[in-house]
């Protein structure tokens, strides 16, 4: 299922919006070989993945570990944003 319109997050929204204002190429709600849907995909290689307020506990945070953990063995470069971070620096 993709994300858009209405059903993205806000971050992922401003992010998108921040992309296609400054005519980057991507992919949205991309599915890789191991099964992980990204965010956003850069080709050929770049994930950026928004990563809001349920990223925060410690379940979370080791689940996104190994799931890094394998998307790099595949040969992504990921990029995680933190929702507060962004959030604080522009707005």
């Amino acid at each position: 299922m993709f994300r858009t319109g209405p059903d993205r997050s806000s971050l992922e929204q401003i992010l998108c919006d921040l992309l296609r204002g400054r005519g980057i190429e991507f992919i949205e709600q991309f599915s890789t070989r191991s099964g992980f849907v990204l965010d956003f995909v850069i080709p050929p290689c770049y994930a950026i993945e928004t990563d809001g307020p349920c990223h925060d506990s410690s379940k979370s945070k080791k689940r996104d570990r190994f799931r890094d953990k394998i998307l790099k063995n595949e040969g992504w470069k990921i990029f995680r944003i933190k929702y507060n971070y962004f959030m604080n620096r522009i707005y």
